[in-house]
């Protein structure tokens, strides 16, 4: 790129990053700009709309989007060097006039980004009103919500991980089957809602299906066990209530006593023993106590409360 290309770039992004749409047109008619496109960020290729859509200015995307009629191809759908989208930035940062804009006016709604992340999958990793709004406009315009990511992660399961009660309801009205669909290490929006500790989530699915309750991921973890992760103990204590099984161990044997040993979360520590459900010296598959989980994993605390509990 030559120095006065490199100057003109970094010119016409600036003026579009300050939303600057009479500088934009300014510079178009000085230097006689026919193709905005070839104008892109030197390290992530973004252009002019990228940003636009990114930062919520509809005016100049209007602008870079009707007044130039010499492409080969919709300018809607510019990649950056991430393969990345204006779609997927509008998507990402729930900005849903745009969002609505761009398909308006041709943008692939499906379109895949590096990772296999659709617009619609970035947009459920937002919270809020405008990040309904976007999803609303995404599955109106007949976004696929059983496209996997490559950690075989669906819509749902970003939710899941967001945890907006709200977004999940719509995911699952528009498509009730998903609610069984694990990932590719057989996590389910359960597990997934569970680790993060969302009980309102955890309610709603839990309300649509039972028996997620019981399904385990591919290493035999339930969302019980991911709940004792969490260290959000009002998870925990719903799970229990909804009758999860506290016996449970995973394919090597730990407990929901030994997770909670090797992550340092005393209460449920104290809960679990209190309630005399799970034996204090029980052992793993590898013959391993919860206490020589802690020592192993330098808990000083587990292991002063344990060593404490025994006595």
């Amino acid at each position: 790129m030559t120095k006065n290309v490199k100057n003109l770039s970094k010119e016409f992004l600036h003026a579009t990053s300050r939303a600057d749409l009479d500088k934009l047109k300014d510079l178009c008619n000085q230097h006689d700009i026919k193709d905005w496109t070839f104008i892109r960020h030197e390290i992530t290729g973004d252009t002019a709309l990228h940003i636009a859509a990114r930062e919520g200015y509809l005016e100049i995307v209007k602008f870079l989007c009707e007044n130039w009629k010499n492409h080969s191809f919709k300018v809607v759908n510019v990649v950056n060097k991430d393969t990345k989208r204006p779609l997927h930035e509008a998507a990402q940062f729930a900005k849903s006039d745009i969002v609505e804009y761009l398909i308006d006016n041709g943008a692939e709604v499906d379109a895949i980004k590096r990772a296999d992340w659709t617009p619609l999958m970035l947009a459920c990793t937002k919270d809020g009103p405008d990040a309904i709004e976007s999803i609303k406009k995404l599955i109106k315009a007949g976004a696929n919500l059983s496209l996997r990511n490559k950690d075989g992660w669906m819509p749902l399961h970003i939710a899941s991980r967001v945890g907006n009660a709200n977004i999940i309801k719509l995911l699952l009205e528009v498509e009730p089957e998903l609610i069984n669909v694990s990932s590719k290490n057989g996590r389910t929006a359960l597990h997934i809602a569970a680790f993060h500790g969302h009980l309102d989530a955890i309610h709603l699915l839990l309300s649509t299906e039972p028996n997620l309750l019981h399904s385990p991921d591919y290493s035999g973890l339930l969302p019980i066990h991911e709940a004792v992760k969490s260290k959000d103990y009002k998870v925990f204590e719903y799970l229990i209530k909804c009758r999860a099984d506290v016996k449970k161990t995973d394919f090597i044997g730990h407990t929901i006593l030994h997770i909670a040993a090797l992550c340092g979360n005393i209460p449920v520590i104290e809960y679990i023993l209190e309630n005399k459900l799970i034996e204090i010296d029980c052992k793993d598959n590898f013959g391993a106590t919860p206490l020589n989980i802690a020592q192993k994993n330098n808990m000083h605390s587990v292991i002063e409360f344990l060593e404490q509990y025994k006595t």
